[in-house]
């Protein structure tokens, strides 16, 4: 992935706090009239620091920031704005407003706000995810320049801005607490909102090796309200609105803590269905902002590769020698591994012949029985691979896709990424003596074989729709009960086996 330039070196090498910028040195004290501005946003709403906001009533918190500053990211990451938020914005109390507006004007494009790498300067991730506040681009063609307005010499520079006096106070990275505490003591008396918590899943998406298998959903019940939470019951409920399972949470859970402990074990996802988590009571009442009370479980069934032979894909991106990537069976042993490839001429070893290009590996992994692989690739520089990725393929399907994984930093890991059926799938029962038709079908499949085979078929999650045993020459199936897609047929005699895709029309 490109490397942080050298703008970003000098801005952030050896600064823990803030980020210098160029500017007069006399940034807005404290008391001093905020400037107003009307800005859009990157989703295309407009708002108007004064018309929408101060003089409503609602006091204003700013972040002006970079995306190649480590500190704002850095601050960003603690989630306080978006816990402030939560609790006192429009879906909260609606008693304040936050903004995020990325302020440099002349190194910057919307696109590092998602994370892409700019011509001029880097960015640190995508800003958008953990961001319910508006995020602005500030530009001097559209908001006038807002970070020139406040006169913005660091970053991040931060100011909560009363309502009634349109004064300002220096708030730089403090915690949503110490926001509630500014605001409060200066601006208004913050009321907020009694049995208010958002519950949220603990993971990233769940893998499944096989539908069916009994797995740990693991929720987290974080407070956004006034009052402590001592008691609450959470639900897992399947998409029919039926209860899978309850969890009940006891404890003393303060405003903006988050207990991380509702477990909901051994539980069976099915993979037609979808999940959501709920919570259903706080301190014995019904939730504040119910709509906000309940979260979708992500989780996805591992791919299949019908054969333990294997196609590794590596998209590479332009700084090749920092790519590697490794797979592991289920006992976290690597079978399979490659990089880094070669390094081009350029600075950190940018471009030449293996840069922005596919590499290719045929792996072959061992066991005879069906098991689930992790897949992990990694980046030298700790940025990740832009729009590189990687692909494995067995017999023609696709098992396992991630394509344009960004900057994921310096690792990013799938467990049970996919699933192999434990065969070589050798084809020993040749062409000449075998053969399979029509191909696609609408259902009827005739056999012509030398030897009595048995036939298998699973859809591409693994699953088993279809076996039939006996099968001799002339003889025929029907899966016409089949929606149309790709399968996986395994044909199996005494002395032979053999792998073929299906396609029903």
């Amino acid at each position: 992935m490109k490397k942080n330039l050298l703008l970003g070196l000098l801005l952030a090498a050896g600064l823990t706090a803030s980020a210098q910028v160029s500017g007069d040195g006399n940034p807005l004290t404290d008391g001093s009239i905020a400037p107003d501005f009307t800005a859009t946003d990157i989703n295309g709403a407009e708002y108007s620091l004064y018309a929408d906001y101060l003089n409503q009533g609602k006091s204003v918190v700013v972040d002006f920031s970079a995306t190649w500053c480590a500190p704002c990211w850095n601050y960003h990451q603690t989630h306080a704005l978006a816990d402030l938020y939560e609790a006192y914005g429009p879906d909260g109390s609606n008693e304040l407003m936050v903004f995020f507006i990325e302020g440099d004007i002349a190194n910057t494009t919307t696109a590092n706000i998602y994370g892409e790498q700019g011509p001029i300067a880097p960015s640190q991730g995508n800003w958008t995810l953990g961001s319910p506040y508006p995020i602005i681009e500030d530009t001097e063609a559209l908001n006038l320049g807002a970070a020139n307005k406040y006169d913005v010499d660091y970053f991040p520079t931060m100011y909560v801005i009363c309502q009634e006096t349109k004064t300002t106070t220096s708030a730089d990275q403090m915690t949503a607490a110490q926001l509630k505490s500014v605001i409060n003591d200066g601006c208004q008396t913050l009321v907020g909102t009694q049995n208010f918590g958002h519950i949220e899943q603990s993971s990233a998406k769940l893998r499944l090796c096989t539908p069916g298998d009994a797995i740990q959903v693991q929720g987290k019940l974080k407070n956004f309200g006034e009052n402590a939470i001592t008691n609450a019951t959470i639900v897992l409920k399947d998409n029919s609105g039926a209860t899978v399972a309850t969890q009940t949470y006891n404890g003393n859970l303060n405003q903006f803590a988050t207990a991380a402990s509702i477990n909901f074990n051994n539980v069976v996802l099915n993979a037609g269905s979808t999940y959501t988590m709920e919570v259903t009571s706080i301190n014995g009442s019904a939730p504040a902002h119910p709509e906000q009370a309940v979260t979708p479980v992500a989780f996805s069934v591992a791919g299949v590769a019908p054969i333990n032979i294997v196609e590794v894909k590596v998209h590479t991106d332009t700084y090749p020698s920092e790519i590697t990537w490794q797979i592991k069976n289920s006992g976290g042993t690597i079978v399979a591994s490659g990089g880094p490839y070669q390094a081009g001429p350029g600075q950190y070893g940018a471009g030449g012949p293996d840069a922005n290009t596919t590499k290719i590996h045929n792996v072959t992994l061992a066991g005879d029985s069906p098991e689930c692989f992790t897949v992990t690739i990694k980046d030298g520089a700790g940025d990740g691979w832009g729009a590189g990725g990687i692909e494995i393929i067995s017999n023609g399907v696709t098992a396992y896709e991630n394509l344009n994984v960004g900057n994921f930093g310096s690792t990013l890991t799938t467990t049970k990424a996919f699933r192999a059926m434990g065969t070589l799938g050798t084809e020993t029962i040749t062409a000449e003596t075998f053969a399979m038709y029509p191909n696609p079908t609408t259902g009827i499949l005739n056999f012509t074989t030398q030897e009595t085979v048995e036939v298998t078929v699973l859809d591409l999650t693994g699953k088993v729709v279809y076996t039939a045993k006996g099968i001799e020459n002339g003889g025929s199936i029907n899966l016409g009960s089949l929606q149309s897609g790709l399968y996986v047929a395994k044909i199996k005699g005494m002395t032979s086996e053999r792998i073929e895709k299906i396609v029903v029309e």
